[in-house]
């Protein structure tokens, strides 16, 4: 086996770790670093969405209790935004500015979660505009793969409570998994590429399986919740520094 498979193995396997307790950061982390390793954005693509998907599916399908309500605006504008953001990406490949956008707001969603009168603010600014906020989560993540970071800042945002902010998530991603995917196999021709390329979901599932969620099940709210900034700082920061 080639060692760059071998290397790619590794790197969704530690990701999947993240994945497994936050709902992001095989996109998020994995596609900067596949394209730093000389990979095209569609190839890495085919790496990444098979892991993603089926640690989104797991979450999904083991959330415990009533399910909390998804915003129509995921179905009527996020999904066309991946849709549309996926098959520009060609035209737009040397853009850097959407890294920036999502870079920065990660950041400062970070640092706004520090002060519950300020994170206050910033639920009441995200319910006002929430279509239009789908709108440009689905176009970036359509267009970069890291509509994750937008993702977790509205997931956090909707609740406190560690496993309705984890399966918010997983369920959009399962859905941004699944129309990238759609769109690969019908208008790039990737499906042999990413057959191929599912043993990435299977090392993603025995790494959520047997290390990623015992660590969430674990873990109190209150520690959640200050990891969780942890985790959307350090997203923020490998991103710009990537862009």
């Amino acid at each position: 086996m080639p060692d760059q498979f071998i290397l790619i193995l590794a790197v969704i396997a530690t990701l999947s770790i993240f994945q497994s307790v936050f709902g992001i950061g095989i996109l998020v982390f994995g596609t900067p670093t596949l394209l730093l390793l000389g990979f095209e954005f569609a190839t890495a693509l085919s790496f990444l969405l098979p892991a993603s998907l089926a640690i989104s599916l797991l979450q999904v399908i083991s959330f415990p209790g009533q399910r909390p309500a998804i915003s129509p605006y995921l179905y009527l504008l996020c999904i066309p935004g991946i849709a549309l953001g996926l098959l520009f990406t060609e035209s737009m490949s040397s853009t850097v500015w959407p890294h920036y956008l999502v870079g920065a707001i990660l950041l400062i969603s970070a640092i706004i979660r520090l002060d519950q009168r300020v994170q206050g603010w910033l639920t009441n600014a995200l319910g006002k505009n929430i279509a239009f906020y789908h709108a440009v989560m689905g176009t970036v993540h359509g267009l970069t793969n890291l509509g994750g970071a937008f993702l977790a800042v509205f997931a956090s945002t909707t609740s406190t409570d560690k496993q309705t902010i984890r399966y918010r998530i997983a369920y959009y991603y399962l859905l941004f998994s699944v129309v990238q995917i759609f769109v690969l196999v019908m208008i790039a021709g990737f499906q042999k590429m990413l057959s191929l390329n599912l043993l990435m979901a299977l090392v993603s599932t025995s790494v959520y399986l047997l290390v990623g969620n015992r660590i969430f099940i674990r873990s109190n709210n209150g520690r959640y919740q200050i990891a969780l900034s942890g985790f959307m700082a350090a997203c923020g920061i490998a991103i710009l520094l990537n862009a």
